[in-house]
């Protein structure tokens, strides 16, 4: 497996290269895309960020769960800015 970067103007871009993948992990992979309607590069990247998603949770989870139930409850609230 080899990691290295790019620089832009703004970010860095890391790019990720996977060798030695037996035939069977690669057609399996290819299927896995399709299946999720994504191309076969993209669905490494998907499966990463998944995997790794419960290491950094959204911090904005909780509030998110509030914002559901209040907007569940049907009632109306208005914009607090113009407190």
């Amino acid at each position: 497996m080899e990691v290295s970067g790019t620089l832009s103007e703004d970010y860095v871009m890391h790019e990720l290269l996977l060798t030695d993948l037996n035939d069977v992990v690669f057609h399996d992979l290819r299927e896995l895309a399709a299946r999720h309607g994504r191309i076969a590069t993209e669905e490494p990247r998907a499966i990463l960020a998944e995997a790794l998603r419960s290491i950094h949770p959204d911090v904005w989870e909780p509030v998110d769960a509030i914002y559901r139930r209040l907007a569940a409850s049907g009632r109306t609230f208005t914009d607090s800015a113009g407190l």
